[in-house]
């Protein structure tokens, strides 16, 4: 019985270095997804400091909230965790918008996969999408919110073309300060395998939003 007993100590103890060694692994990784998003907001606000008259966003607009993106693991993982965190009804209300969005995410992916390369573009920049964190006008995880929705409304590069939101008065022929997608998407792709690594429940593929939060840590 004593040495069972001292077995189970042994055992539980692993349990708990091994729970406090991942709890430490994921800090880190939090740590490294959150410098790379203040590079996002500081890109974002050089461009609407120096180009104040071309940047359309301003408090109340949700343009970018109706957008149709997907996100890399580590940034499903950091929403699924925040969002755990809100108060039951606030999820509850969150999910049952999250239903009808995933509708509308599924037949808009299809008709972007089933057009042609030159097309895509296009149908992504037209696509609408109601992001299920959108209540009432503001983003109920704000401070969460990932690489794009940081990075809307200023010049982003995508496949060697430069895209903005609709509403922004940006000057064609001009030359403006224009982040590159591939680069951040790059580093998002790093940090996600580490977390996929981490987390067993976690997988390799992108998700939209309303698949993020239905996640279960």
């Amino acid at each position: 019985m004593v040495k069972r007993s001292r077995l189970a100590r042994w055992a539980l103890r692993g349990m708990i270095e091994a729970m406090a060694d991942l709890r430490q692994k994921l800090l880190a990784l939090k740590v490294e997804l959150n410098e790379l998003r203040a590079r996002c907001d500081a890109a974002f606000k050089k461009v609407a400091s120096e180009h104040s008259q071309a940047v359309a966003c301003q408090t109340g607009c949700d343009d970018c909230c109706h957008a149709l993106f997907d996100l890399a693991p580590v940034e499903a993982l950091a929403l699924a965790v925040a969002f755990q965190k809100l108060p039951r009804q606030e999820r509850r209300e969150a999910l049952r918008r999250a239903e009808k969005a995933a509708r509308i995410y599924d037949e808009a992916a299809r008709q972007v996969l089933a057009a042609s390369p030159e097309e895509r573009l296009e149908l992504l920049s037209q696509a609408r999408v109601p992001c299920p964190l959108l209540s009432k006008g503001r983003c109920i995880l704000y401070e969460e919110r990932p690489a794009t929705c940081r990075l809307y409304g200023i010049p982003v590069a995508i496949q060697g073309s430069a895209r903005t939101c609709h509403r922004a008065r940006f000057k064609e022929g001009q030359t403006y300060p224009t982040v590159d997608w591939q680069q951040v998407n790059l580093q998002l792709d790093q940090l996600s395998a580490a977390a996929v690594s981490l987390v067993p429940t976690l997988t390799s593929h992108r998700l939209d939003v309303a698949r993020a939060i239905g996640l279960e840590m």
